[in-house]
């Protein structure tokens, strides 16, 4: 009975803590994930990987609901992408902590398209769209 017991407590055990480290160190992009080259004084080149999440619908109120609304969150997570890129690709080579500044002007530049297209998409309408930078991170590059 013990030898069964291990059996099959065991593999479990290791196969749920080998998994743990494989996502650390590999990195699957999904659609709202960039993944862009930087230049640290103190790394070297290293991969910086940004994700953002919209709310699609922040409160319930008809305007979310609605067609203008969910072109608008379409397009916003698309054109984010440009956005946070261009902001990554004009900085040259930063040191750790200028990554918080960098990301507090991805996050600007976010709302200032977020009010360029809420105008153009849905014009005359108070429209709130809550997002999130929820990954900003560092990853060094493998070879492979």
């Amino acid at each position: 009975m013990k030898k069964f017991f291990i059996a099959l407590i065991l593999p479990l055990f290791l196969s749920s803590s080998s998994f743990a480290g494989i996502y650390s160190s590999s990195y699957s992009q999904d659609n709202s994930s960039i993944i862009a080259s930087v230049e640290l004084e103190e790394m070297g080149i290293v991969n910086l990987i940004v994700s953002i999440a919209f709310l699609s619908k922040p409160q319930d109120s008809k305007i979310y609901k609605s067609d203008e609304y969910n072109k608008l969150l379409q397009r916003l997570q698309l054109e984010w992408k440009g956005v946070a890129l261009q902001k990554i690709l004009e900085s040259k080579r930063l040191r750790r902590s200028d990554l918080v500044i960098l990301k507090n002007r991805i996050h600007t530049e976010i709302e200032i398209l977020i009010e360029q297209l809420t105008k153009k998409l849905i014009p005359g309408q108070d429209a709130e769209v809550v997002f999130a930078i929820s990954n900003f991170y560092l990853l060094e590059p493998r070879e492979r």
